[in-house]
């Protein structure tokens, strides 16, 4: 019987652009960010990604590459803590479009340079400053956040950075898969305000409509309706927490045809509607 791994619902921390948590553990999940993962305290013993187990101590970074099914767990191991930041694809790929060919190759530090080794100190003290910032709460708390965030991003891209033909990651899908899944998740997630046909998107990788349906469901366990619901969703959801509109403008500058177009979408994503959600943060004003 084949594990079925849920696809994780990954929204920017408002107001930044990354997704940046502390947490104790994660199920098997998998998302289109860059994920990295560091262990402040304790040790983690099963961190696993696209199968392969990692043990980490206090200290260690781990990069989950796009797409690759992955893990936290902590076994007995009391006050463990790891600090999570998932930069989205569209975000990466919009600063540094050479993403769409590379990996982040950090997870084995016996194979470091020199060079490599030194940045790795800078990383550890720029997420440890992190995580001391997020338990801060100052006016400009998230400005050190941002900052911090982007410098990390930064040198992952420009020190630890190499060919995925080379890089010896395992996708648990073949490569080919793995990069026709990358082309159609970024062609909605740049033209989601837009409307989009099946033909749209079949036509940017050569394929049928058939074909590309069949294709989507099967590698992405969702339709390609579902999915450009999805990004479509998320980021109404940023929208209306930043409260940029009324529920119409946000679904219309969303690519929703409708406010219940938004409303549906919003109930199968976040398990209440759009109208719910802006109600309580006007309350909260």
């Amino acid at each position: 019987m084949s594990t079925r791994f849920q696809h994780e619902i990954v929204t920017r921390t408002q107001p930044l652009s990354a997704w940046v948590h502390l947490h104790d553990s994660k199920a098997p999940h998998w998302h289109q960010g860059i994920e990295l993962s560091y262990t402040l305290s304790g040790h983690i013993d099963d961190f696993t990604i696209n199968g392969r187990d990692y043990q980490s101590k206090s200290g260690s970074i781990l990069v989950v590459n796009s797409q690759l099914i992955h893990s936290v767990r902590t076994i007995n191991t009391a006050n463990s803590c790891a600090l999570s930041i998932i930069y989205p694809y569209d975000y990466v790929h919009r600063l540094y479009p050479s993403i769409e060919h590379e990996v982040i190759a950090i997870n084995e530090p016996a194979y470091f340079s020199e060079q490599q080794s030194a940045v790795y100190l800078d990383l550890q003290g720029d997420l440890y400053q992190l995580a001391l910032a997020l338990q801060q709460s100052t006016a400009y708390t998230n400005l050190r956040i941002e900052a911090l965030t982007t410098a990390i991003l930064q040198r992952l891209l420009i020190y630890f950075t190499t060919a995925k033909a080379s890089s010896g990651v395992i996708y648990g899908k073949a490569p080919q898969i793995v990069e026709r899944i990358q082309k159609i998740t970024m062609y909605v997630n740049q033209h989601y305000t837009q409307p989009i046909s099946l033909s749209d998107i079949a036509q940017q990788i050569n394929v049928t409509k058939e074909y590309l349906t069949r294709f989507f469901k099967q590698h992405m366990e969702m339709t390609v309706g579902e999915y450009i619901s999805l990004v479509r969703a998320q980021h109404a959801y940023e929208d209306l927490l930043g409260q940029r509109g009324n529920l119409t403008a946000i679904a219309t500058m969303n690519g929703f045809p409708s406010t219940r177009a938004l409303n549906h979408a919003f109930q199968a994503v976040y398990h209440q509607t759009a109208a719910t959600i802006y109600k309580t943060e006007h309350t909260l004003d």
